[in-house]
């Protein structure tokens, strides 16, 4: 099964996960959107359609996994050059055969082609773009 056929697929199969938001003006049909969790600023490539809604929103934030190492129980997420993010934290469960829950303070879903071990303290670089998905109106 693919990690996301549609964004409305993705957020049926994934809702549970979702975390209130607030999402900042963006100018019309800009796709990276600017949202304030509760660990900060995160910037994400709005999957839903335009315009992105302002203010508080219930969202899923995704990445896919390039690499990773053991890390500690360390939590943080920041941007690298070339538009991957790592994001450090723990793999709290299993989702789907490719998708895990991973926090790093806030949920994040990362889409993985080989096995991740629940429980383990990871440091991610994720490929990108780091992805927000939202129920559609």
């Amino acid at each position: 099964m693919a990690f996301e056929e549609s964004p409305d697929t993705f957020w049926q199969r994934f809702s549970a996960n979702a975390i209130p938001v607030e999402m900042l003006p963006v100018p019309y049909g800009c796709p990276l959107v600017e949202i304030i969790t509760p660990i900060g600023v995160v910037y994400a490539f709005d999957r839903g359609a335009p315009p992105s809604p302002v203010g508080s929103v219930d969202v899923l934030i995704a990445a896919t996994l390039e690499n990773y190492r053991f890390h500690s129980d360390k939590k943080e997420i920041y941007p690298l050059n070339g538009g991957r993010t790592k994001l450090v934290g723990k793999v709290l469960r299993k989702l789907t055969e490719n998708a895990y829950l991973f926090d790093v303070g806030i949920p994040i879903i990362v889409n993985s082609g080989e096995p991740l071990e629940v429980g383990s303290g990871l440091e991610i670089t994720a490929a990108p773009p780091l992805m927000l998905f939202r129920k559609e109106a």
